[in-house]
């Protein structure tokens, strides 16, 4: 799917399956046009945050940036989700109330809780209708924006404002659609988009050349952004050490994540060697035995450190994980007041 290994079996048999779910969407597509299936809108000015890729490019900080931003702008988002990878999708859960964390990961799933930990103000609900999920929080809370976590596939709800956040290290995989390829939609579907955010700018080899090639495809805004890296915090019991700890250090990078590959490559920029990985499936469930495997790993390989992301600390925390520290980061948009105006001029 991503390109990096041929095959004359997978191959052809994936372009085959991809060529069916591209039918599937050219239907919905018609369908929604013809207003067979109807858009549904909310009383208030709705926000997607998305992508056109299976995952990896950075919507969950986009989500809290964004958060953070109306907040300080005296607005009062609420942050929805289908809430991927919790015990029972169907059900309609508040994750937080703006003040309090009200489940676990779980319950929630890993991105609407992390979310929740990280901004204080906003409650953050999860379902599997986002519609009808957004309709309960405007009952229930005093709120004036809604922010849509992963809804550039959600058609069936109008917005206001369509963000897609595409990889600069690796924005479309090998051009193909699932699940021949990692698109999601093909690339023309950005012209839908009224911003498009370029994410992890370093990775890029020309990001001028990939701004010119999505120009083409859209009329929205084209912005480009990078992840802080922020410090260290311990799962367990939530200290805090600066990101010099990391020099010259041996670690165990541990990642559930979609493209793993640039937590493990940003640990490396910060200084550290990274002597072992442990990778997982994105909203992988930990277990005890998990963690034993990796305690035995890291023993094995006498690491100074194991680092995890921030979301899969979120799925550990239930393990009570002593020693292991999560990597926090944020996103930097480099053109933050243009950002910034753009969205708020949107409301």
């Amino acid at each position: 799917m991503y390109g990096r290994v041929a095959s004359r079996l997978w191959g052809p048999l994936l372009t085959v399956l991809s060529w069916g779910y591209a039918a599937v969407l050219r239907m919905r597509q018609v369908l929604y046009a013809l207003h067979i299936f109807k858009r549904k809108e909310l009383p208030c000015p709705v926000i997607s945050v998305g992508n056109i890729t299976l995952g990896g490019t950075g919507k969950t900080p986009t989500v809290i940036q964004i958060g953070t931003l109306l907040l300080n702008s005296q607005k009062h988002p609420v942050i929805i989700s289908r809430g991927y990878g919790r015990k029972n999708e169907a059900e309609t859960v508040v994750v937080s109330d703006g003040r309090t964390l009200l489940v676990d990961s779980q319950i929630g799933g890993d991105e609407p809780v992390l979310i929740g930990s990280k901004i204080l103000g906003a409650p953050v609900v999860v379902g599997a209708s986002r519609h009808q999920a957004a309709l309960d929080a405007l009952r229930r809370f005093n709120l004036d924006v809604v922010i849509l976590d992963d809804g550039y596939q959600h058609i069936q709800l109008k917005r206001t404002l369509d963000i897609v956040l595409i990889d600069a290290g690796d924005p479309f995989g090998n051009g193909k659609l699932f699940p021949a390829g990692i698109l999601r939609e093909p690339v023309t579907a950005l012209k839908r988009a009224h911003i498009v955010l370029i994410t992890k700018v370093g990775r890029a080899g020309d990001v001028e050349r990939l701004k010119k090639i999505i120009a083409k495809q859209t009329r929205g805004r084209i912005f480009t952004s990078h992840f802080v890296p922020l410090n260290i915090v311990d799962c367990c019991n939530g200290d805090t050490q600066p990101l010099s700890c990391l020099r010259r250090k041996s670690v165990l990078a541990l990642a559930g994540i979609a493209r793993p590959a640039s937590f493990t490559t940003l640990l490396s920029s910060l200084g550290a060697f990274v002597a072992a990985e442990s990778i997982y499936p994105d909203h992988y469930a930990f277990t005890k035995a998990d963690l034993a495997d990796l305690y035995r790993k890291a023993a094995d390989k006498q690491v100074d450190f194991i680092i995890t992301t921030e979301k899969d600390a979120i799925r550990l925390k239930h393990l009570k994980p002593e020693g292991i520290h999560a990597l926090r980061i944020e996103l930097s948009v480099n053109e933050r007041q243009e950002w910034e105006a753009f969205i708020l001029g949107k409301l």
